[in-house]
C-alpha cells in the first residue's frame, strides 16, 4: 500500500515537473525523515506542505496550491 502512495505522489509531481518530479519527492522525503519508497498516510500532510513550498518556486502559488490539495486529497481518500 505504501509503495502505491509513493507512486501516486510521484505521478502528481511528474505531471507538473517532468522527470525531476521524482527527484523532488525523494529530496523532500529525505528532508522530512520519510522513507521515499514507503510513504505512509500519516506523512502526507507534512509532505504536501513541503512539496507545495517547492512548487511556489517552480510554478507559483496556483501550482503550489494545486499540488498541496492533490496530495492532501490522497490522505482523505484513505490511501
Amino acid at each position: 500500500m505504501s509503495g502505491e502512495l509513493t507512486k501516486k505522489i510521484q505521478d502528481i509531481m511528474t505531471a507538473e515537473m517532468g522527470q525531476i518530479g521524482v527527484f523532488i519527492v525523494s529530496k523532500q522525503c529525505r528532508d522530512l525523515g520519510i522513507d521515499p519508497e514507503n510513504i505512509a498516510p500519516e506523512d502526507l500532510n507534512d509532505l504536501a506542505k513541503a512539496l507545495g513550498k517547492v512548487m511556489l518556486t517552480f510554478g507559483g502559488s496556483e501550482k503550489a496550491k494545486k499540488i498541496e490539495q492533490q496530495i492532501k486529497k490522497l490522505a482523505r481518500a484513505g490511501l
